[in-house]
């Protein structure tokens, strides 16, 4: 006990066990002791933080999914309330509308997963700084500091990063969507926090900074209204013609290859424009969202088709009145 006590007594090392009192027991060596065993201890401190950081990111990695998950199919079903009452069949539903929610879930989940990572790496790096003695109150000061200036100088960033987080928590809009959003119209091709990337139906690629987006026009949700308008002479029967042009709607409604896209029947709204040349009708036809524009092409082609055949001419006829018979009247 005498010996031992005078050891520990004369041990340069900290009191506990550690790296430099096993050394000291073993070598004596004062200078070996501490500076091996210094960087010893530091490096099982390092290694041990890394390890416990990297469990933790693991873990809420993991609950960040699950949460996720559950509160976008949650969000789904109640937005999809309406879509139960106009169809029957769930599976149908899915069909026509598409599952979005693991497009979301997905999206949301790297988005959070993301800040997660670099909030437990930021973090494990101070606390490794702080256990190789540096210190750290000055850096983070310094970093108070440059972070004030950095969000005065980059509001806008800042402004393009908020709002992207909150267009993909709403789910306004996402990839392969047709949107319009002021300045550029087309498919999204690509949906980051700063940046939307939209090509237009000429073939250009827009950059559309998300802080700059002030409204969205989504033409891929949910469903869409075809209207054809169908311009007639003004010398024709209107309700001739009508009744050919529903004729061929009804046609494309009872269609096999169509009427699965067809939520309603097709409506017949009436004269919307006349002139003294053309007299223009309207249909409307309630289809989803996906497939709008090819059933459109497909009913101005049949409804085209339809006045042809009965004789009926889509093209203006101008009425021309002599100037002479004007001043013989007079």
């Amino acid at each position: 006990m005498t010996l031992a006590a005078e050891a520990a007594a004369k041990s340069p090392c900290e009191k506990g066990l550690n790296a430099c009192s096993i050394l000291f027991d073993v070598t004596e060596n004062e200078k070996w002791s501490t500076t091996l065993g210094g960087i010893l201890d530091k490096t099982f401190y390092v290694i041990v933080i890394l390890v416990i950081a990297l469990i933790a990111k693991s873990i809420l990695h993991r609950l960040i999914a699950k949460v996720v998950s559950k509160v976008v199919k949650a969000s789904e079903k109640q937005k999809n309330a309406d879509w139960n009452k106009l169809i029957d069949a769930r599976s149908r539903r899915e069909q026509i509308v598409g599952n979005r929610s693991e497009q979301r879930s997905a999206t949301l989940t790297t988005v959070l997963q993301y800040a997660v990572s670099v909030v437990i790496y930021v973090s494990a790096i101070l606390i490794i700084l702080a256990q190789l003695g540096i210190n750290i109150g000055p850096l983070l000061a310094s970093a108070g500091v440059v972070g004030l200036a950095v969000g005065f100088g980059a509001q806008n960033l800042v402004k393009d990063y908020v709002s992207g987080v909150f267009m993909l928590m709403e789910d306004q809009y996402g990839v392969g969507d047709w949107v319009d959003v002021g300045d550029a119209q087309g498919t999204v091709e690509d949906m980051g926090l700063r940046v939307t990337t939209i090509r237009d139906i000429s073939g250009t690629l827009w950059y559309v900074r998300n802080g700059e987006i002030l409204r969205v026009g989504n033409s891929s949700q949910s469903w869409a209204y075809v209207n054809i308008d169908t311009p007639l002479s003004s010398q024709i029967d209107t309700e001739a013609a009508a009744t050919g042009i529903m004729g061929a709607v009804r046609e494309v409604a009872a269609d096999r290859q169509w009427s699965q896209f067809i939520l309603s029947d097709p409506e017949y709204q009436g004269v919307v424009s006349m002139n003294i040349d053309e007299t223009v009708v309207r249909v409307a036809l309630k289809t989803t969202s996906s497939e709008q524009w090819a059933i459109g092409r497909e009913l101005r082609r049949r409804i085209g088709d339809r006045l042809h055949n009965e004789g009926f001419t889509t093209h203006a006829s101008r009425v021309f009145v002599p100037r002479g018979s004007i001043g013989g009247a007079q």
